[in-house]
């Protein structure tokens, strides 16, 4: 039911935009129903409980007595110490037989809680990362992916597969390719939010496992599709990745992403509040902070998850020649759906299900006529594309 409610007003856009209301007010109702009908059986089955165990302990007292004069009856002068003393003895002990039916009870209803926490804090069904020990520095030649192979854990469909790319120090690499190609998983292997299930990654000659992950993250600047902001200040978001920074370097950062304008022109200017997951700024306006957060970090390795995908065409514009800028000197991997961002990549990997199916520069793909030149038409000129030869090609020029 609490997941239901949080899950309910977290989408109230949706819900409302949908006009379905009434539909989810009538499973949250439901809900409750089902709690208030679990609750209530709970507390019946607690309460039973004290009235019950008296009403037995009174029965068997009733019953022994019985039994005994029985049994004994010419014989009870000379029993009847013996059964006052068993008597008096059960008289004690079911107030603390009522006390252990109690805990029981307790016990029985705290059950399925106590179930999920061992759940929880169980290590045995998590894959846990190994630390290496290597400190990372800085990339010195290159970075490697060789014969890549990953499948979510617990799930046995690969979604990549046999991957093999290089990027150079100092080059970007772009990936397109449809939705579910692979590319933003790709992406994750290389900060180890993810390990792979076959293969490895290089850095330098060296496995991603053998590097120390805080330092190894620490040098990367990640710009994902997803912007996620804290319920903090402009200043302290854009800040995040280093809290050391100064005034004018979070506001050069600013600049530089094309933020400014818009955070001195908020009620508090740097020092607005912008709401849990930054509701009060729009998608494109998230976008930049995000992107000057990465920029303040002047990591030696970006990762750019369609980071301008929010943006409108005059600022996407302005954030691209910062990131430019920024990738100049750095080794950058670029997830992108829009080819404009990425022509002057120094290499584009095209994906399909897993595969890199084509490799090359922009000019050099342009010219084998295969699926990025399809994909490059359909979004320049307009012009009628070539037969698709499966559903991956239409999803991808769909995107």
């Amino acid at each position: 039911m609490t997941n239901k409610v949080i899950e309910s007003i977290s989408g109230i856009r949706v819900i409302k935009a949908n006009a379905n209301e009434n539909i989810t007010e009538e499973e949250i109702n439901h809900l409750i129903a089902r709690k208030e009908d679990a609750e209530y059986k709970s507390q019946l089955y607690s309460e039973m409980i004290a009235p019950i165990s008296e009403f037995v302990g009174i029965v068997s007292l009733i019953t022994i007595v019985f039994i005994a004069r029985a049994i004994f009856a010419d014989r009870i002068a000379s029993f009847s110490a013996i059964l006052l003393t068993y008597l008096l003895v059960l008289m004690r002990l079911l107030p603390l037989i009522s006390q252990l039916n109690n805990l029981r009870s307790n016990f029985a209803k705290n059950s399925s809680a106590v179930d999920l926490v061992i759940d929880f804090l169980s290590r045995e069904n998590k894959p846990f990362m190994g630390d290496g020990e290597i400190q990372y520095t800085a990339l010195k030649e290159k970075i490697e992916f060789k014969d890549l192979t990953f499948a979510y854990p617990g799930y046995e469909n690969q979604v990549i597969k046999s991957v093999n790319l290089s990027i150079p120090k100092g080059t970007t690499l772009a990936l397109v390719g449809g939705s579910g190609a692979g590319k933003s998983t790709l992406a994750d292997l290389l900060p180890r939010f993810y390990d792979v299930s076959s293969g490895c990654i290089m850095i330098d000659g060296i496995s991603l496992q053998d590097y120390d992950l805080k330092s190894l993250r620490m040098k990367m600047g990640i710009v994902s599709q997803d912007t996620f902001l804290f319920n903090d200040t402009a200043r302290a978001n854009i800040a995040y990745g280093r809290p050391d920074a100064t005034e004018d370097e979070v506001i050069k950062a600013a600049q530089r992403a094309n933020a400014y304008e818009f955070i001195i022109k908020l009620p508090q200017g740097f020092d607005t509040i912008v709401g849990d997951r930054g509701v009060m700024l729009s998608g494109g306006q998230r976008q930049r902070i995000s992107i000057a957060r990465a920029l303040l970090r002047d990591p030696d390795i970006l990762i750019l998850d369609e980071a301008t995908s929010a943006l409108d065409t005059v600022s996407e514009r302005l954030v691209q020649q910062a990131i430019d800028d920024l990738s100049r000197d750095r080794t950058t991997l670029v997830i992108a759906h829009r080819l404009s961002t990425i022509q002057k990549a120094d290499q584009i990997a095209v994906m399909e299900q897993g595969r890199v199916v084509e490799v090359g520069t922009h000019e050099e793909l342009l010219s084998k006529g295969a699926y990025y030149s399809r994909l490059y038409e359909m979004q320049f000129h307009g012009e009628k594309s070539k037969p698709l030869q499966d559903d991956e090609e239409l999803n991808c020029l769909a995107d």
